[in-house]
């Protein structure tokens, strides 16, 4: 088989492994609706796929650029945790290069941030908002693609344990 050949099968292979993932995703997000989750904790992922050779320079405007928004809702209450992931293995590496999880505090905890996203753009870099555009610019060129999957536990302790039936969600029934 020739390399071009080969590279083109490897594409297939990863573009189906990526459609496999969404769908499953999509697929079990749809199935959880059925009142799950709504009183737990928020847990969601980002993944970015980002042009092979540019990672570095990905993770630098990711840190100068959004992760002080990040911060700023870690400092609030609005946000209890963010993990920055690389794939290690062999499994979904070329599927994507960063995983982000974020997990941010219940609803009826009533945790927010004092400034909007647009307010805390404008305090942050009001005095380089053209290099914060050029800066969220360019991580968005070199990022092929980007997805966000929100995620809702199950609680293994449910008889029988099915993403089918109603659920109270994680609110306290008593």
């Amino acid at each position: 088989m020739t390399q071009r050949l080969k590279g083109m099968a490897r594409e297939l292979l990863l573009g189906a492994l990526a459609v496999a993932l969404l769908s499953v995703t999509t697929a079990a997000s749809a199935q959880g609706n059925n009142g799950r989750g709504k009183c737990m904790q928020p847990f969601g992922i980002s993944f970015y796929l980002v042009k092979p050779g540019f990672e570095d320079e990905w993770l630098d405007l990711y840190m100068k650029w959004h992760y002080p928004l990040l911060e700023y809702a870690l400092e609030h209450g609005a946000l209890l945790e963010h993990k920055l992931f690389v794939p290690d293995g062999h499994g979904l590496e070329g599927a994507y290069t960063f995983a982000a999880s974020f997990l941010s505090p219940t609803a009826q905890s009533g945790a927010s941030a004092p400034l909007g996203r647009a307010g805390l753009i404008e305090h942050l870099f009001g005095d380089n908002m053209d290099e914060y555009v050029a800066g969220e610019k360019r991580r968005w060129e070199i990022t092929l693609k980007h997805w966000d999957t929100d995620f809702i536990e199950l609680n293994k302790s449910e008889d029988p344990l099915s993403v089918y039936l109603p659920s109270a969600g994680g609110c306290r029934t008593d």
